[in-house]
């Protein structure tokens, strides 16, 4: 491309690769400019908007990842290790839980992840419909339990935590609550809740079973307010 009638200085390779080095949480059009010593009017010319950036950039990031799969690994010990694998990557690449949240798939990379997931379920029984809902679930509930932990990570040591701690150490009730709960790391917690919500998803929809007309409404007994596709005689 030409500007103004000189070659251009740099390439959208050149802005992927300063955006990468930016990382997704800190990533603008400002930003990237000054990394590579340009105008933002000079990146506009090669990249159309913010949202084509932040794509650009996101599925850079994205095509480092490879998923590991064991075929003899049982269901639920697959699903676990594929949100562990999706919360470490995450954690390594700031804002990257995020970015896969707000939609996912929307280039080649996020596109090859969901098919490598789809595939290695499909080896485990699923259908592709099915297996998409069981892969949809899991990696919400992983990159939302991701999402929070760089939340909490962003006031560590702050004073605002120190005073949370406080105001908890003076209720007796949370302090005996506190003293009953073992030492455990966040990635520990991470595994407690990711396993019991797969072990909920496998239950709902088991290897083999079709897609219901509405897996996600689960009516508790006596709510009224939850529709049901329970059928009336």
């Amino acid at each position: 491309m030409r500007t103004g009638g000189r070659p251009a200085s740099f390439t959208v390779a050149d802005v992927i690769a300063a955006g990468k080095r930016i990382g997704l949480n800190e990533l603008t059009m400002q930003r990237v400019a000054d990394a590579l010593g340009v105008t933002t009017a000079a990146i506009y010319r090669h990249v159309p908007s913010r949202a084509d950036l932040e794509t650009l950039v996101g599925e850079a990031i994205l095509d480092e990842l490879r998923l590991a799969d064991d075929p003899d690994e049982p269901l639920v010990a697959h699903l676990v290790s594929f949100a562990l694998q999706l919360h470490r990557f995450a954690l390594a690449h700031p804002g990257c839980a995020s970015y896969m949240l707000r939609l996912f798939p929307r280039g080649a990379s996020g596109l090859r992840l969901m098919e490598e997931e789809l595939l290695a379920l499909g080896r485990r029984g699923y259908d592709p419909a099915a297996a998409t809902v069981i892969a949809s679930g899991v990696s919400i509930i992983a990159l939302g339990l991701t999402v929070a932990q760089e939340e909490r990570a962003t006031i560590a040591g702050s004073p605002v935590v120190a005073q949370a701690l406080a105001s908890m150490d003076d209720s007796a009730l949370l302090r005996q609550a506190k003293s009953g709960i073992p030492h455990h790391t966040p990635e520990d917690l991470f595994v407690l809740l990711l396993s019991a919500a797969v072990e909920g998803l496998v239950a709902r929809l088991p290897p083999g079973a079709p897609v219901p007309d509405s897996p996600w409404a689960h009516k508790p007994p006596g709510d009224p307010t939850i529709p049901t596709t329970e059928k009336t005689p």
